[in-house]
């Protein structure tokens, strides 16, 4: 299966994707923009300087200054007039830079003036900054940014992710805190947010519907099985009484014997709903500290005689001392109904049951069907894995229940052709 992931984690990793994702699409145009940005100020710089010499130097410049100024200003120098330059218009050329040792690119202005009377050609120019020292100045600058915003917006996201799904996650532990048994309805908090607000009212609603038909499920199991327990009764003790009678076919004590098996039957049946339906209302709330071998061993006894009488054979493996909590009553059915269980699903003449405490698990193997069972199935109300069975279903649904009230774990396993049911206790 795969890892879980929290709802604040996939979505902070994914919105951490998207951010990284648009932010680097951004560096290209934010070069460009820089870069023009850039452009912009060196051509407002060179139309500066021609402007500032035409005021200030042009009206006392003479033609003898003209070779001593260009030597020293290699920026802003004045050419003879020729009309291949293009006027008042900012252009980008190529010259050679001494420092940088290669041609670069340079901002590029010219303009015409005139010096005592002749025209010439004023050449204003500044070189642009190299595409690989703009780029490393954008990208650390950039990348310092980048990575404040991550870190900042992340922060930001959980803690305001927190807070907007505090309802939701309210909700959640309500949910799974809610026991059906209980038939306490949970309360969730208050939330200004529609969509958790519908999603209260309508967890609500099917609630309130559950515990309805689970209420009802059980007065009906209730109060069936303890209306049943007179007329089955009674039905049991006439049948005692005619097969009491003198003069009795074979043929008639057959049938009686049959209805006998089929009383005593719907009578184990009508008992274990009865159980199920005290544990479903909590009427076992009592508990003791027992010593675990010593029920064992006085629920083992009659059991064990009940296998040898079916040809199976009981191994009793190792008994470590365990002193557990629990309600006396129940922990009696639950090693009744598993010993039981190991019988009835057994093989006759040649089965063998294994039965071993070792440490805080209590286990029961035995031999019989050579497949494993559907572990969705065993432990459900009315399950049966043979219709040759005289089980009615509920032994194994009796024993998970009892394991749930007392807070035990019951697994099931097939191990060396054995089917193992193993109940793990808590220690006191």
């Amino acid at each position: 299966m795969a890892r879980l992931k929290s709802l604040t984690t996939k979505s902070l990793f994914r919105f951490f994707i998207f951010t990284v994702v648009i932010l680097l699409c951004c560096f290209p145009l934010l070069y460009k923009l820089m870069e023009n940005k850039y452009a912009e100020d060196l051509d407002e710089l060179i139309q500066f300087r021609a402007e500032e010499f035409k005021k200030e130097k042009l009206p006392s410049f003479t033609a003898n200054d003209i070779g001593l100024w260009n030597e020293y200003n290699e920026d802003l120098y004045i050419l003879p007039h020729s009309e291949k330059y293009s006027r008042e218009i900012v252009r980008l050329e190529e010259y050679f830079n001494k420092s940088e040792g290669h041609a670069i690119d340079y901002r590029i202005f010219y303009t015409d003036i005139f010096i005592e009377g002749e025209p010439y050609t004023l050449v204003s120019r500044v070189p642009m900054i190299e595409f690989h020292d703009l780029f490393n100045m954008l990208l650390t600058q950039y990348g310092v940014v980048f990575i404040i915003l991550i870190i900042s917006l992340s922060i930001v996201y959980v803690f305001v992710s927190k807070r907007l799904w505090k309802p939701f996650y309210n909700t959640l532990q309500k949910i799974e805190q809610f026991n059906l048994a209980l038939g306490k309805e949970p309360e969730f908090k208050s939330t200004d947010i529609r969509e958790f607000v519908s999603l209260n009212e309508q967890l609500s609603r099917l609630i309130k519907e559950n515990l309805k038909i689970y209420k009802q499920q059980k007065e009906f199991v209730e109060n069936a099985s303890h209306e049943l327990q007179t007329p089955l009764a009674v039905f049991q003790s006439q049948l005692d009484m005619l097969l009491q009678q003198p003069d009795l076919t074979e043929t008639e004590t057959n049938i009686i014997q049959s209805l006998y098996s089929t009383s005593s039957r719907m009578t184990r049946l009508n008992k274990n709903l009865l159980l199920l339906a005290k544990m479903d209302n909590e009427q076992f709330q009592q508990r003791e500290t027992v010593n675990f071998p010593t029920v064992l061993f006085d629920q083992l006894s009659p059991l064990k005689e009940m296998a040898e009488s079916n040809g199976i054979e009981v191994i009793v493996e190792s008994m470590s001392p365990l002193m557990i909590d629990a309600n006396l009553i129940l922990l009696e059915s639950l090693i009744n109904n598993l010993i039981v269980n190991a019988i009835r699903h057994n093989v006759k003449g040649k089965g063998i049951i294994h039965i071993a405490l070792k440490d805080n698990i209590f286990s029961i193997s035995n031999t019989g069907q050579p497949e494993p069972l559907n572990p969705d199935k065993i432990f459900r109300r009315f399950s049966r894995t043979s219709e040759e069975k005289k089980g009615n279903g509920l032994g194994l649904s009796i024993v998970r229940q009892i394991c749930i009230l007392h807070n035990w774990e019951i697994i099931y396993a097939f191990r060396d052709n054995r089917h193992c049911f193993s109940v793990v206790f808590i220690e006191l």
